[in-house]
């Protein structure tokens, strides 16, 4: 279980959308109830400049300013409506900023970490492994990339995920590009990961209903 330190910094950033609109406060809550937000944190390094690609409303974001306040964190999003919710949320603080910008096309700043949340699905194959390769354009030799997927497999646990995914996109909570989802096999994954220049272990989220899967990366020296 996430310890108590990383759920108390989870509700923080959860109150931090009190005054959101109603339907992006609904999503927040529900992503915050669903996802495992806490877990993945864990993994995220406790200081440096994270960027994290594709944050939408910039609850992950949040979550690792309230979590460490020796984090820089820079929130990505193509969706200026999402930024404009996220950067509500700042309130003053320097250590986190949200900007505009299409990940698939152009790679983030030089960091210390790079962070992808329950993004890459949504893209087709080859430009979820674009968004890798920007990432490691990012990053030093043995920087981390922690990716937060779901995987294709046979297991009703899969049918659960594209379901709820299908409703999530119709309901306009998740802009997705096509009328489908791109979920890959974690060899498939495992694959773009090196060839985008990573090494990479995946690490189950049994305790989910989901077929989610968090994918531990490091910069290769070739990169």
């Amino acid at each position: 279980m996430p310890g108590s330190t990383t759920t108390a910094a989870l509700e923080r950033a959860v109150h931090r959308y009190r005054r959101a609109p109603l339907l992006a406060r609904w999503f927040v809550h529900g992503r915050a109830f669903l996802s495992d937000l806490a877990r993945v944190e864990e993994y995220v390094p406790r200081h440096g400049f994270v960027v994290d690609l594709g944050c939408g409303h910039g609850l992950f974001a949040n979550l690792l300013a309230e979590a460490s306040p020796r984090r820089r964190i820079l929130g990505l999003d193509i969706d200026d409506r999402k930024i404009a919710v996220a950067r509500a949320t700042i309130a003053g603080r320097d250590e986190l900023r949200f900007e505009v910008s299409d990940v698939i096309h152009v790679p983030p700043p030089r960091c210390d970490a790079v962070t992808i949340v329950d993004v890459l699905y949504l893209l087709p194959f080859e430009e979820q492994e674009r968004v890798l390769r920007n990432a490691a354009t990012a990053l030093a030799e043995g920087a981390p990339l922690i990716v937060k997927s779901q995987e294709a497999r046979i297991d009703p646990r899969y049918a659960l995920t594209y379901a709820q995914e299908v409703i999530t996109v119709s309901l306009g909570f998740t802009r997705g590009g096509s009328s489908r989802f791109h979920f890959p096999s974690r060899e498939t994954a495992l694959a773009m990961f090196e060839r985008a220049g990573f090494r990479a272990e995946a690490v189950d989220m049994r305790r989910r209903p989901y077929t989610d899967v968090l994918y531990l990366a490091r910069r290769s020296p070739a990169a």
